[in-house]
């Protein structure tokens, strides 16, 4: 859970003197005596004058906002709830009044030693679902320093939280394939460099180069190329699985991140190899485009990440780009490495 916000002061409520009127409380209109006279019992709880008593006190925390509200007693036992809380958790105030807040019993530690609480919480609807909300907890106190009531309200932050992941996600995804897109790769491709010097462990860079595809694009039509790319990003993300970061890095090109190599050159590069193997498998069967098969082939180019190297993220992305021209110009249908040379060849 986040920090605590700075904790605000609970509320006091002077207790009346004997033989004196009573003393205006700073809820206004409701006198501690009032107040202190509410109970939890169901009679109690039907009681015409209580609940009036309740209303007004609720009132002065915006019953009627778009934020939940309870009331409770000491012991954090539910005495009032308003329409919003209804709407939120999905409990009705029948429900609700009588019984503890699971949210609030977390917290009752907090509460008893600072009457306060503002952060956020996980809280559960009646459905089951979870939800996080912002909540503000003010204890009720007397003259005598004795904790009468708190009163809580929350705000639902589901739609916030929701649209945060959405413009995260939009941000990080490229919008044709739903791979990384090139911020997130360089994220990725940077944590695998940090990785790789903490844990001594080579890890690499592979570039996959669409052979052709400008003439597929052209013969079939864009959005048949379209069709192409995400076809062929389904299949890479099904062979490398969820732990492998794949994106495309621009047009036909996509870009693996491949970790945990090896501890020596020599078997980083096998490793390498073998995984290039399983992306050249991704496009062995034709792609069905349009009801047309289309076959497609990959030039790779390969770039490993030593474990004492200082390099840059672009210099990485740059040097597989420039292999990966290499093995086009072989031909295509190839593997070439920075540090290897030509490793496979199309048959």
């Amino acid at each position: 859970m986040e920090a605590m916000d700075t904790l605000t002061q609970p509320t006091r409520i002077s207790v009346p003197r004997p033989k004196r009127k009573h003393a205006a409380s700073t809820l206004p209109g409701l006198s501690l005596p009032e107040l202190a006279h509410v109970s939890t019992t169901p009679d109690a709880v039907g009681d015409e004058h209580t609940l009036a008593l309740l209303d007004r006190c609720i009132a002065e925390t915006t019953f009627e906002s778009c934020e939940g509200v309870v009331v409770t007693d000491a012991d954090l036992r539910s005495l009032k709830v308003n329409n919003s809380f209804t709407r939120i958790t999905g409990y009705s105030k029948r429900e609700a009044i009588g019984s503890r807040s699971t949210v609030l019993s977390d917290i009752r530690e907090h509460l008893v030693r600072y009457r306060s609480w503002n952060d956020e919480v996980i809280g559960r609807k009646k459905s089951g679902e979870a939800y996080s909300a912002k909540l503000r907890v003010k204890a009720v106190v007397d003259a005598h320093d004795c904790v009468t009531h708190y009163i809580a309200t929350f705000k639902d932050l589901s739609a916030k939280k929701a649209l945060q992941k959405k413009i995260t996600h939009l941000g990080f995804t490229d919008s044709l394939t739903g791979l990384k897109n090139r911020s997130a790769l360089l994220i990725s491709l940077q944590r695998a460099i940090d990785k790789s010097h903490e844990q001594q462990n080579y890890a690499a860079v592979l570039l996959v180069d669409m052979d052709d595809f400008r003439s597929h694009n052209v013969r079939l039509g864009h959005q048949a190329g379209d069709m192409l790319l995400q076809q062929s990003a389904w299949r890479l993300g099904q062979a490398l699985g969820p732990n492998v970061a794949v994106a495309r890095l621009y047009a036909d090109k996509f870009l693996i991140v491949l970790e945990e190599l090896g501890a020596t050159p020599d078997e980083a590069g096998v490793s390498a190899q073998q995984m290039a193997a399983c992306v050249r498998n991704c496009f062995s069967e034709a792609f069905d485009i349009c009801a047309a098969p289309v076959h497609a082939t990959v030039s790779m180019g390969l770039c490993l990440i030593g474990m004492q190297d200082v390099i840059s993220t672009d210099v990485l992305i740059d040097r597989a780009e420039m292999v990966t021209f290499d093995a086009k110009q072989a031909g295509g249908d190839c593997l070439f490495s920075f540090e290897f040379g030509a490793m496979e060849h199309g048959a």
